[in-house]
């Protein structure tokens, strides 16, 4: 029973080793793509507009399948509205990548700024219950900053800022992925020197 338990936990500790490696491989890739990303973000922001924009098309379609294999369904004219407005936004957004991005950041910019503000509005309403309550105001104010530097720089920030956020969540992620695999290496040494 003793050597079946030992035998269990080694199997364990081997998986969990890979994962660690591949967890940690994943974050030092993340990390340099995300580095480099922060270089060329306007080039992360045009392809991730054209990626978006396949996507988008992809979903019109299947909405047209969709509304057409179903000939009695009381929402199929709706159905197939949504599909021609998913496949005319995705192939606009393919057309013209450029000018999407300028939309979406306006977006960005308008929705970092109402998040903000009902950020601040939560933190304000929370204040008599929870100490911490000033961390989540400063947070929607730093979101408003955002947003207002951002629709300053409009439309140029277009060109750049959806790069440069998805850019930073890659930098974000792998440090991350880097840590949680440290960290477990760390809780193994830790459990084998215990059982050791």
């Amino acid at each position: 029973m003793e050597n079946r338990t030992e035998s269990i936990a080694q199997n364990i500790a081997g998986a969990v080793t890979k994962n660690r490696k591949r967890l940690m491989g994943f974050g030092i890739l993340s990390l340099i793509f995300g580095i480099i990303g922060t270089f060329m973000s306007t080039a992360v922001t045009l392809s991730s507009v054209l990626i978006l924009g396949f996507f988008v098309i992809f979903g019109g379609v299947v909405f047209l399948v969709e509304a057409f294999s179903a000939p009695d369904w009381k929402g199929k004219l709706l159905n197939l509205l949504i599909a021609l407005l998913y496949i005319v936004a995705g192939a606009v957004m393919v057309a013209n990548p450029l000018g999407s991005a300028v939309w979406f950041t306006l977006f960005i910019a308008a929705f970092l700024i109402v998040v903000g503000i009902m950020r601040m509005v939560m933190g304000f309403q929370i204040k008599d219950e929870i100490n911490e309550w000033g961390w989540m105001v400063f947070g929607g104010v730093i979101n408003i900053v955002l947003g207002i530097l951002i629709y300053e720089q409009w439309p140029f920030s277009g060109l750049w800022i959806i790069g440069l956020f998805i850019s930073v969540e890659l930098i974000i992620q792998g440090v991350n992925a880097i840590v949680l695999a440290r960290t477990i290496k760390k809780t193994q040494s830790d459990i084998k020197k215990e059982f050791s």
